[in-house]
């Protein structure tokens, strides 16, 4: 019986410990049609921090056991709902500069057209700054009032009665507005915050920018959490050694994944990477060290079995993964490489879904039975590489499918 390890890097959540695991595990056991997946006891053939699987295929085929991990970082994600109104109005404004130079510098430097991820960061750019502007007109309203009052030396000076009755007359009126009910409405749907908030890690979490008094970097930090967990199921030794380590990234966790599983070397000759909805495509345009990263699945010596991408064409908070650059010693990129790993995939969404649920289109990975199905399969059923035909078994797989 063959035996296989899932690591699973969440997305971005203030979540419990193992919480994600969990969903994943339900997932295995009702979205994995032709196989029956039956949790062991937990800890039964899993090292600490485990929970044990074991799938055997409906047709009476093969059966394998399955341990499935979590590489934990949701402690690591700031609580920004106890800011103040003036600390979030300062972390919008530089998150939006950031977001606007950054991606227009990098589409215009590859001249590609900005993935579906970044034409939304830059809609729920433009909406905050709509948003500041509602909350600005509801201040000016309030003043206008009476609730606040300017100073008696402003108010004696003829231009400033003048321009003070010409604003609060005009916030009256955009207050009462469509505009401004409709800017109430898309506040309270609770995307808009969720996606300035995913922005402003992000940008935290790419810069590796150290939050608070702590002196080391985000990025580094999850980074040491993939590479940890992959060390700890890579030393699993004797009868409970594992054949195949997948590793499944979600949303950021996709990049934390990828960050991690470049600098692993001689461990990648039994992993499978897959990257659920994982924004990189719009992460390597905004910062040339992300395409570096991808870039290091093509030079290394010992590379993954392969990179399975999987991005639902209406999740506008995932891009597909790019062919990287080459980059020269200078760092100057050049043509790209061939394609090494299979296209992206982009399965049809749950049923009952639409375009408008933003964030439960993203959370949906979780839902979705082909990307379910390709973790518990044979190695051999995943999508082929560029390189070989369909059906191609690997040389080294050969022995130990007998």
């Amino acid at each position: 019986m063959s035996r296989r390890a899932i690591i699973l890097v969440p997305g971005f959540a203030r979540k419990e410990r193992n919480q994600a695991r969990d969903r994943l595990v339900r997932a295995l056991q009702h979205y994995t049609d032709g196989w029956r997946v039956e949790q062991t006891e937990e800890g039964s053939g899993a090292t600490s921090g485990a929970i044990g699987l074991v799938a055997e295929a409906r047709d009476g085929g093969e059966t394998r056991e399955i341990d499935v991990y979590e590489a934990y970082w949701g402690d690591l994600i700031p609580d920004w709902s106890n800011e103040s109104p003036w600390a979030r109005f300062k972390r919008g404004f530089f998150l939006i500069r950031y977001w606007l130079t950054g991606g227009a510098r990098g589409w215009l430097t590859r001249g590609e057209a900005p993935p579906r991820a970044a034409r939304a960061m830059l809609a729920a750019a433009v909406l905050l700054i709509l948003w500041w502007a509602v909350v600005a007109v509801f201040l000016m309203q309030a003043i206008g009032s009476g609730t606040v009052t300017l100073p008696d030396s402003l108010t004696q000076i003829p231009l400033v009665q003048t321009a003070w009755g010409w604003l609060t007359g005009w916030t009256a009126t955009v207050a009462g507005s469509v505009f401004a009910l409709v800017m109430l409405w898309i506040w309270s749907l609770g995307w808009l915050e969720q996606f300035a908030n995913i922005s402003a890690y992000t940008k935290a979490y790419l810069r590796d920018e150290a939050l608070g008094d702590d002196d080391i970097g985000l990025r580094a930090k999850a980074r040491h959490r993939v590479l940890d967990m992959l060390d700890q199921v890579a030393d699993v030794e004797g009868d409970k050694a594992y054949d195949e380590i997948y590793v499944v990234g979600h949303s950021l966790g996709g990049a934390i994944a990828v960050d991690a599983l470049a600098e692993c070397g001689d461990l990648l000759d039994r992993v499978v990477l897959f990257t659920w909805g994982s924004a990189l495509g719009m992460m390597a345009q905004q910062e040339p060290l992300v395409e570096q990263e991808i870039a290091k699945f093509y030079t290394s010596k010992t590379r993954v079995r392969s990179w399975i991408d999987v991005v639902y064409a209406k999740d506008y908070m995932g891009s597909k993964v790019p062919v990287p650059r080459r980059f020269g010693k200078d760092g100057a990129p050049g043509p790209s490489y061939d394609m090494l790993f299979p296209g992206s995939l982009a399965p049809t969404l749950p049923k009952g879904m639409h375009v408008l649920e933003l964030t439960r289109i993203h959370e949906s990975y979780y839902r979705c039975e082909s990307a379910a199905l390709m973790l518990v399969e044979p190695i051999t059923a995943l999508p082929p590489l560029p390189s070989e035909p369909v059906g191609y078994v690997p040389h080294e797989l050969r022995a130990v499918q007998g």
